[in-house]
């Protein structure tokens, strides 16, 4: 009994003590619960953020990578529109009306340049009638008739009656150019195209800078461009080291002291160009005084001899 009552008066205390555990063992729980809630949301909000980040920066490229290609388009259409325009103003001017003749030519040599000249501007197959409007005169008569026939320049079909300009080499269009160099091995000099078509100088340029489809020399000698054909078999790929050391080796600075190197390892140097720097200044000679020769001039009194033949004074002050 005395146990049951002990019990008894105790148990309320156990109660409470179990209680406040409880309640303490919950807030614990709970603010373990939230701690790691935390750390979630924060997880989420650091993702959140990278996130955003990464589609800024991938909105930022895609918007320059969108300009540049606007840029680019729009670079190609103006050249294209360029290209357009000059083309429609190269036909406009073969088409504008003619101008009537001012002047006609009566030397013979004179007409047949004035002939040529209209039929490389022309870029057309012309009759008689049509060069007389440009020329004020005929051009398939008498002698003139018969050397423009024999031309290198001049193509005259006998059938049609017509003239056209002979251009060195038949080439219309840069496809032409390109073909027209491969298939000369030595090279082709830009100046033996120049009078195809309008744009053969400028077709032959862009073939090497833009295209790549042929390489682009100067000669040193005589200045001119001149283009030739790609030769893949001599095209080889050098090693690094081969490269390195080639740009090791020092050159001599003056062109004496290489020629002199050269001629060392057994090598015979190329003469250099020269180069024609205009008319040299003239040197100035200083004139030579001539000495006096009293013998050739005009004594005064020599006709009183008596004079010189006594003694002479010595001074002239007395």
């Amino acid at each position: 009994d005395r146990r049951a009552r002990r019990h008894r008066r105790h148990e309320p205390l156990a109660r409470i003590t179990r209680t406040v555990n409880d309640r303490s063992g919950a807030m614990s729980s709970s603010k373990r619960k939230a701690s790691v809630l935390e750390k979630t949301l924060n997880k989420y909000r650091s993702g959140q953020k990278a996130a955003s980040k990464i589609m800024t920066a991938a909105a930022r490229d895609r918007a320059a990578l969108d300009a540049r290609s606007d840029a680019q388009y729009e670079r190609m259409k103006r050249a294209a529109e360029k290209e357009k325009a000059e083309r429609e103003a190269a036909l406009a001017e073969m088409e504008m009306p003619v101008e009537p003749v001012k002047i006609v030519a009566t030397n013979m040599l004179a007409k047949q340049k004035h002939a040529i000249d209209t039929l490389f501007k022309q870029r057309r197959a012309m009759s008689n009638d049509d060069l007389r409007v440009f020329l004020g005169f005929d051009c398939n008569v008498g002698d003139l008739f018969e050397s423009l026939k024999a031309h290198d320049k001049v193509e005259y079909d006998e059938e049609t009656k017509m003239f056209r300009y002979k251009a060195k080499h038949d080439v219309m269009c840069k496809e032409d150019v390109l073909e027209l160099v491969n298939a000369t091995p030595d090279g082709l000099a830009i100046d033996e195209i120049a009078d195809a078509y309008v744009k053969a100088v400028e077709d032959a340029v862009a073939l090497a800078e833009e295209d790549g489809s042929v390489i682009l020399l100067t000669n040193t000698e005589t200045k001119k461009k001149v283009l030739f054909r790609k030769q893949p078999e001599y095209e080889v790929e050098v090693n690094g080291e081969f490269v390195a050391s080639f740009h090791e080796v020092e050159i001599p600075e003056h062109d004496v002291d290489f020629d002199k190197a050269l001629r060392r390892e057994g090598i015979e140097p190329t003469p250099r160009p020269v180069y024609d720097l205009g008319p040299q200044p003239e040197l100035v000679k200083a004139k030579k005084k001539r000495a006096v020769n009293f013998e050739r001039m005009n004594v005064t009194n020599a006709h009183m001899p008596e004079l010189f033949k006594a003694a002479q004074v010595d001074r002239l002050d007395g």
